[in-house]
């Protein structure tokens, strides 16, 4: 059995304690995407399906690619009904996080729907993940326990404010801090860089203390600089710290400017 479950190195090390960093991808769903961003070293990638057009058969297609180059899929979920939640796990996806967690009662909700019990009650499916059926339910769902990884996503006041009652709940491995979604919250999206404003930086400190008293971790998507160094200060140990889209605009950008300053056209 130990041999048939894929394990989530990603997980194991975030238990663990180190830093993981992972790469975004937002729009670009091809399957050559995940495999750059493993020969970029990156051993995560997080997929985004809440604001995207991304839908299951191409999630399925990425997540396939990612398992030639050993890559672990997270995916961001659209906040909605327990089919949202299971398909990801049963097309192969490593772990999932769940959008704008407001209390502790939404947590256990999603806990519920992503775990088979004694931790929830996620319904028995026959999908990639079990090797389609053929795997013995009952050591099946304890390592899909164990080894599946859940996240939500603390990006309004009122996750901020219940945020040491989420940090508690069982199943919950990642809490993800949404700066601009959290600056919109508390009204202040058009007072400067977001992920600096002194409310944002106050609800990382809750955050922080909330996943260091319960043994979790603490996310956000920063890119390399001093905001980045002020949340790892701050014991932040998951980073989405670069995206397909970024990479392209930079690398192309910098590319044609580099090409007109040699040619002068």
């Amino acid at each position: 059995m130990s041999e048939n479950f894929r394990t989530n190195k990603t997980k194991a090390a975030l238990i663990s304690g180190h830093t993981i960093n992972v790469a975004e991808v937002n729009r670009i769903f091809d399957p050559a995407v995940v495999e750059i961003i493993a020969q970029a070293g990156f051993g995560c990638a997080w997929i985004d399906m809440e604001h995207s057009h991304l839908d299951l058969v191409a999630l399925s297609t990425m997540v396939l690619a990612a398992r030639t180059v050993d890559l672990d899929v997270v995916v961001r979920i659209p906040k909605g009904p327990y089919n949202q939640v299971i398909k990801p796990f049963e097309v192969g996806a490593n772990g999932l996080v769940w959008p704008h967690c407001k209390s502790a009662d939404e947590a256990r909700e999603f806990v519920q729907m992503a775990k088979f019990q004694p931790l929830g009650k996620r319904g028995v499916g026959g999908g990639r993940d079990s090797r389609y059926g053929t795997l013995d339910f009952n050591e099946y769902s304890k390592r899909s326990n164990s080894e599946t990884m859940l996240g939500v996503m603390i990006e309004d006041v009122e996750g901020v404010d219940d945020v040491e009652a989420i940090a508690a709940v069982e199943g919950i491995d990642l809490l993800f801090v949404g700066p601009s979604d959290l600056a919109h919250s508390y009204g202040v999206a058009h007072e400067g860089i977001h992920i600096e404003h002194e409310r944002v930086q106050t609800a990382f400190d809750k955050v922080a203390a909330a996943t260091a008293k319960h043994r979790k971790a603490m996310g956000t998507a920063v890119a390399p600089g001093e905001s980045m160094r002020g949340v790892a200060t701050k014991g932040g140990r998951w980073f989405n710290c670069s995206h397909e889209l970024g990479a392209l605009t930079a690398g192309y950008r910098d590319a044609l400017q580099t090409t007109i300053a040699i040619t002068g056209k």
